[in-house]
């Protein structure tokens, strides 16, 4: 069956194309033949026109389509008349079953052994490489079915290549283990979610969720459904109810139409269902007792199957819609009725047929929804028990039961990791509710959702419409959740009047006594640790210098129960990586998640895949990093955390950076630095930690005055960070970019006043950046004191690349001042940690540095090292020695400056140098 021909996206199959690839290109080793089997929808028609269209142009394409009106054998004959000339170069014997099939006087039922055996022979007759796809094969009469089945079998040894598809594995018969096949699977969520965006009609955000989760990974229901809600323009998922587009796909609908009509309404009455009800109930409530011949038809045509645990599986979410949608109003109503009837079924699925047969509002069924939608619902059924509060929501014939209801949907919805679903959620509460409490629920949830979705102010906006005025929660429990969320959105803004904000607000929240009714973030059993959360960031609202410090080891210590303790862990790592204590903070937040992943996913904690990701990259577990970044990726495609995303990406690109892949770390950027109409610009806090990455990126291409002027940035006026966290860690990257470039004394005056600007002690990783920026500025005595004080320090080896940093500039110093055999020790520990990270500029350095400290290197370039450099690089090499910019030379050579910088960041190591005046002794 040919899938929408709207998209051109393929997503998540490269294994499938690989292989189709391998047979119809004829690669070495791969198969002649191949049957792909995959259900109604699942892409197999694109994935053979995406493939066909690559084949080689001395290649003779035969397409013949399983689906037709015409009789099987004329559409054959149709596909073989190309090469019907080479019928009278064939043996006698298998002339005629060909001619009678090409007069039309014969068909493949008539001989097909012999048919088989001469149309292999045909195909094989022709001048150029024939190249058979049959597509839905299954869908032919079962003759012509299996004379194909045998001709693909019978090809090896010819070079014939040939491609079936079909839906069912039964068609191959006795060939099975004489043909290859391979299955197209559905697509995983991250891959729905990907085609999803890809499609030129947009559903609301709202319903997107529900519209993967609906589809099963099922390309074509996804696309149909896609269309259809975007079209429609609707913020609530109908699902099967769905009487649009989607619910009357012409193949589906002319499938369910051609069956007998009891076996429609068994169809009908199983797509009223939930997934939960049996066979046996579904055919009780269809009124045909425990007999079960009727489904028979279904199950033949592939529309439905019964399930190892006896229940109803449609082949996918089309065919049961266009089953639904084949009943009027009044047999879907019925069928809900009688589902609601059936004996022994569980509370909350009666009151959701109940509620879905009701002809409007009625309090009754609104309630009994709730209570047993809620009393049922355990965990990982977040998404569940918010499809059945909205229903309740909209049961609801007053408005304050209906925006209680809708809060408490949002939430689950949230919860099982549907944001832009509980965003919609929330707008009835927020707007509509007189209770304080429920307006508040509704208000946190809203504000975490902005906040993962990377608007942290509009997250600390939403927070103060309710704690400002006559709005402010009754229930102290939310209050603080409140507090918690408006502290983590005040990191990333930056923004000091939003920390004044939140000191204000905590003076005005008394600890809670009683855990809420509500469900929150985090169990009461930390509210203590929530406070010292939020005290941490409000305590700095003294000055815009004014930095989170004070980590409380106590909080390091196993909370009582298991889910206060990871509760504690993911409050706790957070603020070890604000105050910098990086192991800490890895050890915390990695084995928080970890706990979090194994119950059934990070529902709702997803804001803890940044923090753990610098924190990873601080300590020099880049290899870790490395795997979280790409499960990192995959949960904000999945979820829309911009937030995460960004975050993750700008770590990527840091690390990338310092291993001196400057196109891979220009890519993380964009991804980091992009602008969207519905994401806006990145929070400050990444802003800014972008600053220091495209400081990182200058330094890789080995021009430090940009990155000077890059890491400048990232500090105003007096000594104003431009973020009152991620500014800091850059002061020895702005003094080291200052000393290569010659602009020491300007820079000087800066560092000094950071370092005195400091209001407490700063944590151990600043003091230790300090020392080194200081010395770094600073002359004779007082800069080996500085020196001393960051490399020897045991506590620094926690932070590794800081370190090794330390000690190579340690080195260059003593180097200079004539003290080699001292200079050798600390430029070797620091290279050995530069290799083992791959911070490839930085080893360069080192290793430029150690030849000059009298240490032969294995690695130093040959004499003729120009020679082996192309004519281009040979051109830059000898403009960048004349004293050229980049951005000179590529005005010059008519490039790029990016263009010219790659040259240079591969011609270094060629030569074995690391500065630019370095490059002179190749020209002279």
């Amino acid at each position: 069956m040919t899938i929408a021909e709207s998209t051109s996206h393929l997503v998540g199959q490269s294994t499938v194309i690989a292989r189709l690839s391998a047979v119809l290109g004829g690669t070495a080793g791969a198969p002649p033949a191949l049957v792909v089997f995959g259900q109604a929808g699942i892409g197999k028609s694109t994935l053979l026109r995406h493939v066909v269209a690559r084949v080689a142009d001395d290649a003779q394409v035969l397409w013949l389509a399983g689906a037709g009106s015409s009789p099987a054998c004329t559409r054959l004959a149709a596909v073989l008349w190309p090469l019907r000339r080479h019928v009278d170069e064939l043996p006698l014997g298998l002339q005629a079953p060909l001619r009678l099939l090409f007069d039309g006087a014969g068909s493949s039922a008539d001989q097909s052994p012999v048919l088989a055996d001469a149309v292999v022979a045909l195909l094989e007759a022709g001048r150029a490489p024939i190249v058979l796809v049959v597509d839905d094969v299954d869908q032919l009469d079962p003759p012509t079915c299996e004379l194909l089945v045998t001709v693909a079998a019978r090809v090896v040894g010819t070079r014939v290549r040939a491609v079936l598809t079909a839906r069912r594995r039964d068609v191959l018969g006795g060939v099975a283990r004489s043909i290859d096949t391979i299955e197209v699977a559905p697509l995983d969520a991250a891959s729905s979610a990907k085609l999803l965006a890809a499609q030129p009609i947009q559903p609301d955000r709202s319903v997107r969720g529900e519209i993967i989760r609906w589809s099963r990974g099922n390309p074509l229901a996804l696309i149909e459904y896609a269309r259809a809600y975007g079209h429609n323009g609707t913020k609530t998922f109908h699902g099967a109810t769905m009487n649009g587009l989607a619910g009357h796909h012409p193949v589906f609908a002319n499938q369910i139409a051609a069956l007998p009509a009891d076996t429609r309404r068994l169809l009908l009455v199983a797509a009223a269902a939930t997934g939960y009800e049996s066979v046996d109930a579904i055919t009780r409530a269809a009124g045909y007792g425990d007999d079960f011949t009727h489904w028979q038809p279904a199950r033949a045509a592939g529309i439905v199957d019964f399930t190892d645990d006896h229940h109803v599986a449609f082949a996918n979410a089309l065919i049961r819609s266009a089953a639904f949608a084949d009943g009027d109003l009044g047999l879907q109503r019925a069928a809900h009725l009688a589902l609601a009837a059936s004996p022994g079924l569980k509370e909350s699925l009666r009151a959701w047929h109940l509620a879905a047969a009701a002809p409007g509002p009625d309090e009754t069924i609104a309630a009994a929804l709730e209570e047993s939608a809620v009393a049922s619902a355990c965990l990982g059924m977040d998404l569940e028990l918010a499809r059945a509060l909205q229903r309740a929501a909209e049961m609801s014939p007053r408005r304050d039961d209906a925006a209680r209801r809708y809060a408490r949907a949002a939430s689950a919805a949230n919860l099982g990791g549907d944001p832009g679903w509980a965003l919609a959620l929330t707008e009835v509460p927020l707007n509509e509710s007189s209770d304080a409490d429920v307006a508040g629920f509704a208000a946190l949830t809203r504000a975490s959702i902005l906040l993962q979705h990377g608007r942290a102010t509009e997250a600390v906006d939403t927070i103060r419409g309710v704690l400002d005025g006559d709005r402010r929660p009754a229930d102290a429990h939310l209050a603080l959740a409140l507090l918690h969320t408006a502290a983590s959105a005040s990191f990333y803004t930056g923004d000091l009047d939003h920390r004044r904000q939140l000191k204000k607000w905590l003076e005005l929240t008394e600890p809670p006594r009683l855990a809420s009714p509500l469900t929150l973030p985090f169990p009461i059993g930390v509210s203590a640790l929530q406070r010292a959360y939020v005290a941490m960031y409000a305590e700095t609202a003294e000055s815009a210098s004014t930095r989170p410090h004070g980590f409380d080891r106590a909080w390091l210590r196993p909370a009582s129960d298991p889910s206060s303790d990871r509760a504690r862990r993911l409050v706790a790592g957070v603020m070890a990586y604000a105050t910098e204590h990086s192991a800490l903070a890895a050890a915390e937040l990695g084995g928080a998640i970890e706990d979090v992943t194994t119950l059934g996913g990070l529902r709702g904690y997803t804001f803890a895949l940044a923090p753990l990701s610098w924190a990873l990259l601080d300590c020099g577990r880049w290899d870790e990093l490395a795997n979280l970044l790409a499960e990192a990726r995959s949960v904000g495609a999945l979820h829309a955390a911009m937030l995460v995303d960004r975050e993750t990406s700008c770590c990527a690109a840091q690390l990338h950076a310092f291993r001196g892949d400057v196109e891979a770390a220009a890519a993380a950027f964009e991804r980091a630095n992009g602008v969207t109409p519905t994401t806006g610009a990145p929070p400050n806090a990444t802003r800014v930690a972008l600053m220091r990455v495209s400081g990182w990126m200058a330094i890789a291409s080995g021009d430090f005055e940009d990155a000077y002027r890059r890491f400048g940035a990232m500090f105003g006026d007096n000594a104003d960070p431009a973020h009152f966290v991620i500014s800091y860690r850059a002061v020895a990257d702005i003094a080291w970019a200052a000393a290569r470039c010659g602009r020491v004394d300007e820079v000087r005056p800066l560092i000094e006043q950071i370092g005195s600007a400091a209001t407490v002690t700063p944590p151990t990783r600043l003091r230790l950046v300090q020392h080194q920026a200081m010395a770094l500025v600073s002359t004779g005595s007082r800069a080996e004191q500085h020196y001393k004080l960051a490399v020897f320090d045991p506590a620094g080896e926690e932070w590794p690349l800081d370190r090794a940093r330390a000690r190579l500039h340690y080195g260059e110093w003593l180097r200079r001042a004539r003290r080699p055999a001292e200079a050798k020790q600390l430029l070797g520990a620091a290279l050995e940690v530069f290799d083992r990270l791959g911070a490839l500029p930085l080893a360069r350095i080192a290793r430029s540095e150690l030849r000059a400290a009298g240490v032969v290197s294995a690695d130093a370039a040959p004499p003729d090292a120009m020679h082996a450099l192309t004519a281009q690089e040979r051109e830059i090499v000898g403009l960048a020695a004349s004293g050229l910019t980049n951005r000179e030379i590529a005005d010059r050579l008519k490039l790029s400056p990016r263009t010219v910088a790659s040259h240079l960041y591969h011609v270094y190591p060629k030569l074995g140098v690391t500065r630019r005046h370095e490059l002179r002794e190749f020209i002279s």
